[in-house]
Order: structure tokens, then sequence, then C-alpha cells
């Protein structure tokens, strides 16, 4: 799986559990946010913006946020997985590639996977409530997948 894949995977996933009548949106919009992300966040108050399609509609798309907090999640995790490597001398990347399973994650990771993701989800301008419900399933769904 590539950093683009978890992007988009995970974001799709927040995307179907919060906001499941954006589903049709998904895929346009995160083909724009691959192309340039700084735009498309900035852009998230006008689908017609991000879409390209001129037509403003007055609705916020949480697609733009779930992809910028998975991708603060997958810089994140990279950045931790770059500190065990550094820490543990390179020995951590031999038993990653003798090992079949993923490294797991625990429950207090997920517990900050889950604060970070609230953080970013406010810093793009989501409502607290929201932001809260943002934390919670990319929690429940890195649970799930990892």
């Amino acid at each position: 799986m590539t950093g683009q894949d978890f992007v988009v995977d995970t974001a799709r996933s927040l995307v179907e559990d919060l906001a499941p009548d954006e589903l049709a949106l998904f895929e346009p919009v995160s083909r724009a946010y691959l192309r340039d992300p700084k735009k498309v966040l900035s852009d998230r108050e006008r689908p017609g913006a991000i879409l390209g399609s001129g037509i403003d509609v007055a609705i916020a798309l949480l697609s733009p946020v779930a992809l910028g907090v998975a991708t603060a999640v997958y810089e994140h995790l990279l950045d931790k997985t770059g500190e065990a490597i550094v820490e543990r001398g390179g020995k951590l990347v031999k038993r990653l590639r003798r090992s079949k399973e993923a490294p797991v994650i625990t429950a207090d990771q997920l517990d900050g996977l889950r604060a970070l993701a609230i953080e970013r989800a406010k810093e793009l301008g989501v409502a607290d409530d929201l932001a809260e419900k943002v934390g919670d399933t990319l929690r429940a769904t890195l649970e799930r997948e990892l």
C-alpha cells in the first residue's frame, strides 16, 4: 500500500461513515487533492471550485477534511516509524522484512492518532462536534484496518 492509497482509503472510510451522501463526489475531490492539496483545502467550502465545475454549492464538503486528516495521520505514522528505525539501529527493518504481519498499534497510539485527527480537523475549520466524530471514526477505522 502506498502513502496515497493509505490517505485515500482512510479518507474514504471517514466519508462513508460520516457523510455517505458525499461519496459520489469523493473520487473527483480525492484526485484534485492528490494533485494540489493546498488548493483543495483552501477551496473546501466551494465545491464547484474544488471540482472545477464552476458550480457553487452552499455546503462544506467533508471529503477535503477527511483527506487532510488522513494525510496528517500518514505523515505522523511515517515520522514515528522513522524514529523507531533510528532508535533501534535498523533492527526493526530487518524484523519487519521477516514478519508477514504489520506492526501492532497500541490503544495509546490510537488515542494519539485520534487526538491528531481532531486537532487537524479543527485547523481545517470543522466544528468541534464534527471534529470529535472525525477523530472517533478515524480511530475505529484504524483499529479495524490495522
